[in-house]
């Protein structure tokens, strides 16, 4: 999508927009702009949410909703035999660093799911909210669909949050969310509202960030 037509879409949107990741056919009402890989009614921004970067700049998003999307997020890294191939055909110059990042944008990028939840913190204004709805990882809901590929479980989100009390955070060190509130039903849904923290070296081991 062109960046003109992005920047159409946050046009007299000073505030941030308010954004509906992976909104389908069924998003938000109220002036959200939704964001999918289908070129749906109500779908403002055609975009793959695991081509990274997204189209949206910097600290442009006040609110986001994820319903029913993070399940189908790939949370490995992408694999490494085919970084090796783009790396190989980056150094024959085969392909351009241009084509590679218009085609498939950043190709290794660690972990896809950490990194989405990164690239939403990127778009995302201080104290910007983020409330995720997700089937919960143990149950039915989860197993019985076949796209579900990212198992969801309320200690999940703690590897989010830098200052929540447990060391799970410490095992990857993402961009910060701080968990505002969590709220599961084994046989139902996790909702959880996340709040973007400013980065802090205290976070992280030797001050930065090592995934």
């Amino acid at each position: 999508m062109a960046q003109k037509k992005i920047a159409e879409i946050l046009k007299d949107k000073d505030q941030g927009c308010k954004l509906d990741i992976g909104c389908g056919a069924n998003k938000q009402p109220g002036g959200f702009v939704g964001i999918d890989a289908r070129p749906l009614d109500g779908v403002d921004i055609v975009w793959n949410l695991e081509k990274f970067p997204w189209p949206l700049p910097d600290e442009s998003v006040s609110f986001a909703t994820a319903a029913h999307i993070l399940e189908h997020i790939t949370p490995s890294a992408p694999d490494a035999r085919l970084v090796g191939l783009i790396d190989l055909l980056l150094k024959k110059k085969v392909v351009k660093e241009s084509e590679v990042k218009e085609c498939i944008g950043e190709y290794d990028c660690g972990p896809i799911f950490l990194r989405m939840m990164d690239e939403i913190w990127r778009i995302m204004k201080p104290q910007g909210q983020l409330v995720i709805s997700t089937p919960h990882g143990e149950n039915k809901g989860y197993a019985q669909d076949p796209t579900h590929v990212n198992m969801i479980v309320p200690a999940t989100m703690a590897y989010f949050d830098p200052l929540v009390g447990t060391p799970l955070y410490a095992v990857y060190e993402p961009a910060p969310w701080k968990i505002v509130k969590l709220y599961y039903d084994l046989n139902g849904n996790i909702e959880c509202a996340l709040e973007k923290r400013q980065d802090d070296p205290s976070y992280h081991v030797d001050g930065k960030r090592h995934y």
